[in-house]
Parts: structure tokens; sequence; C-alpha cells
């Protein structure tokens, strides 16, 4: 059955991005998956279920990946530049979650609507748990004597704003590169504003 959800996600991933919520069926999912859509149905009732559960397994992504950099070597600030990248890497394989973290008034229509309706509290709450853990990252700098002494959780938030603006550019412009392009920037502004 794990064999099966993977190919349900990766086609499902393709179908947001080429059909987007709103258009893509149970059957779109199964043709790209090379699985018969009555195999799609027992493992997923609907669209809605799967994306649900690829929302789900982007955040664990995102924890995984967080973790992975919590205790990786090295000084907070270089830890903060892989994790960016890494994270903008998976936000563009998990398309549904980069699209509900850029939303915004700018780009705000039923399919962002449809993602927020999605979200389950756990999901939200798995979110906040993750800026947590990016505060952790940035304690550990000022601990260094790298970065200034701020909130680390405030400079956390600020961090994760400044990724969603650089994703909100990315579909808004729909940039030809790699979401993973805009890494540099992203850190050296936030860097910018929390080196001493």
């Amino acid at each position: 059955m794990a064999e099966q959800k993977e190919k349900i996600w990766t086609a499902a991933k393709k179908c947001f991005r080429e059909l987007g919520l709103k258009k893509m069926t149970v059957a779109d999912v199964a043709r790209e998956s090379g699985l018969s859509e009555k195999g799609v149905k027992a493992i997923y009732k609907d669209v809605n279920s799967i994306i649900t559960d690829l929302m789900t397994k982007g955040i664990d992504d995102v924890t995984a990946i967080l973790e992975k950099s919590v205790q990786a070597r090295g000084k907070a600030d270089v830890k903060i530049s892989r994790f960016v990248k890494t994270l903008l890497a998976d936000y563009e394989i998990h398309a549904p979650l980069s699209k509900l973290v850029s939303i915004n008034f700018e780009s705000l229509d039923e399919e962002c609507l449809l993602l927020c309706n999605l979200l389950t509290q756990e999901q939200i709450d798995r979110y906040r748990l993750n800026t947590a853990i990016i505060g952790r990252i940035i304690a550990e700098g000022q601990s260094e004597g790298i970065f200034r002494k701020a909130d680390p959780l405030e400079c956390a938030y600020y961090l994760r704003g400044i990724i969603v603006w650089a994703i909100r550019f990315w579909i808004a412009t729909k940039y030809e590169g790699e979401l993973a392009d805009f890494s540099d920037r992203i850190t050296r502004i936030f860097f910018t504003g929390i080196y001493k």
C-alpha cells in the first residue's frame, strides 16, 4: 500500500500543478499514476482526501528537514541557509503546500479557498511547531554570538514571511527557474537583519 500511495502522491502533485485542485479528478490521478481508478479509490475516496494527505506529507517532510537542520554540524547561519534551500526545493515538489503557504489577496482564487478548507487543526499546529523549531536554530545562533538578541520565535516568523513572499513572486511571475534559486536572496535579506 505504501508504494501505491507514493505513486498516487507523485501523480497528484503533477495533476495539481497542471490542472489545479478544482479541475483534477481521481481519474486524472489514476491515469497519471498508472493505477486503476478503482485502485486509487480503494485508498482515497476523492481528490480532497488525496490533497489533505499530501499536505500532511509535505508538513512531515518540512519537519524532517528542520530536525535534520537542528542536528546538523555547523553554525546556525549555515544551518538556516541549508534549511531554506532544502525547504524551497521541497515546496516546489509539494505544489499544494507551496500554494497554501503563499496565499494572499493578489492570488486568492477558489483553489486557495478550497485548500484552506482542507486544512486540519493538526496541520496548522504542526506548521506552528515547525516555526518554533526554526526559532531554536536562531536561538542557537544567538548563543553562538553571531545573531543579535531578539525573540527567536519572532525572527523565525520573519524568516517564514520572507520565504512566503519569494514563493508568491515565483508563482505570480511564473518564474522559469527553480524555487530554490531564491534561497541565497532570502537568507541574505534575513541575515542582514539578524547578524550582529
